[in-house]
């Protein structure tokens, strides 16, 4: 073997070795990216409950939402928030680790079924939400009063 064969094979593995390296580097940039994506999407809904703390029983404690109440704009305007941010975590679950889309789901099924406006606002605008009527259709019924029976759903 000639030495510029030596050298041409030297350079091939040296070019794939750093092929690897760029990728890794590459998918950790991108892990992270996505990592404070959600991070970011998060702590504008905590902004939101913490600036008006209101809301905040509507979504955690199974408050329910009335016609006349004076909140309900405001209700509306995080329920759209809401099922926003779990649309992109859901678009984006693959991209986590196991663990991580297993807490998700969790999430988003603990929250979206505890909370009268979520299910009313998914109700009247089912079609924005694909990533989320797939989840849900996979689990649940929609009720023709606008809640969402969620039968014996189990994300583990």
């Amino acid at each position: 073997m000639e030495s510029s064969d030596i050298l041409a094979i030297a350079a091939i593995i040296a070019a794939l070795l750093s092929a690897i390296y760029s990728y890794r580097l590459s998918r950790r940039a991108h892990d992270t990216s996505i990592y404070y994506g959600v991070i970011g999407l998060f702590r504008e809904l905590d902004k939101t409950f913490i600036e008006h703390p209101e809301v905040r029983p509507y979504f955690y404690e199974g408050k329910p939402v009335d016609v006349d109440d004076p909140n309900l704009q405001r209700v509306r305007a995080v329920a759209e928030l809401v099922l926003d941010t779990f649309e992109w975590i859901w678009y984006r679950r693959k991209e986590l680790n196991a663990e991580a889309e297993e807490g998700w789901m969790a999430y988003i099924f603990d929250t979206f079924y505890s909370s009268q406006a979520l299910q009313e606002h998914y109700v009247r605008f089912p079609s924005w939400y694909p990533g989320i009527r797939r989840l849900i259709a996979d689990h649940a019924i929609a009720q023709e009063d606008g809640t969402v029976d969620s039968g014996s759903v189990s994300v583990l």
